[in-house]
């Protein structure tokens, strides 16, 4: 349970920067311009606290996705973060962390790393993070803290005790299927992504370890990708524009 606190503490850090969307943007729809600054300020925090470090295989893996996927024009930036437990998360606008625990996990397995990576990045290419931040205003659950009338106690506070803020199961199906579309037009199979979640939970345990604590997953959500590519779905969205 340490490992996973450490990392959710880490996809707090964003949230807790959401400070620096005014009211009017939080009730009317956050901007492409303040996701990314948030972003890259939450990165920002993180890397103060955190040692992270660039390595090539990640980036050029990253950046092979981040091309073909729905919103190619972020700043995407891809860091690996000295961790042992096997994780990953997606900040909004662009920046994407791996653990080096999920890097030796995938280590001589490219194709379960694209995997991995290519989740995250449709968590930031299909905006889940100002979703769920706008969420907040829609739901009236404390966004006038969030938004700047509350002391960074309070901030943490409700940040803490929102699971709102996390992504929601259907986000996670969304990631999934737009991660193995991602993972078609780049070059890959898309059989990489329920194969790295059946590893992971062969290795960990279903539900086990810190992935899919941040991660929720379960035999259905593995049983739904592969009907998904079995079907054609999966390669029909890769041939529809991005």
């Amino acid at each position: 349970m340490r490992g996973y606190a450490r990392v959710r503490g880490l996809m707090l850090a964003w949230a807790m920067l959401v400070t620096t969307i005014s009211a009017g943007c939080a009730l009317t729809g956050i901007s492409r311009s303040q996701e990314v600054q948030l972003g890259q300020e939450a990165a920002a925090e993180i890397e103060r606290q955190y040692r992270t470090y660039e390595d090539p295989t990640l980036t050029r893996i990253g950046l092979q996705l981040a091309a073909v996927s729905s919103h190619p024009d972020y700043p995407y930036r891809f860091r690996v973060i000295e961790m042992e437990e096997i994780n990953a998360f997606a900040l909004p606008g662009g920046p994407v962390y791996v653990t080096s625990g999920l890097m030796e996990f995938t280590r001589g397995q490219p194709e379960l790393l694209a995997a991995v990576v290519a989740h995250e990045i449709a968590h930031i290419s299909r905006r889940h993070a100002a979703e769920q931040i706008q969420r907040q205003a829609w739901l009236g659950l404390g966004i006038g803290v969030l938004i700047g009338g509350g002391t960074t106690q309070q901030i943490a506070l409700l940040v803490a005790n929102l699971e709102e803020l996390g992504f929601s199961r259907n986000q996670e199906r969304d990631a999934d299927t737009y991660g193995a579309v991602y993972l078609i037009r780049a070059g890959y199979n898309a059989e990489a992504m329920p194969r790295f979640l059946e590893r992971l939970g062969q290795a960990t345990g279903d539900r086990g370890g810190s992935f899919f604590r941040t991660h929720p997953t379960s035999s259905e959500r593995v049983r739904r990708l592969q009907e998904q590519i079995q079907s054609g779905e999966i390669r029909r969205l890769a041939q529809e524009q991005p």
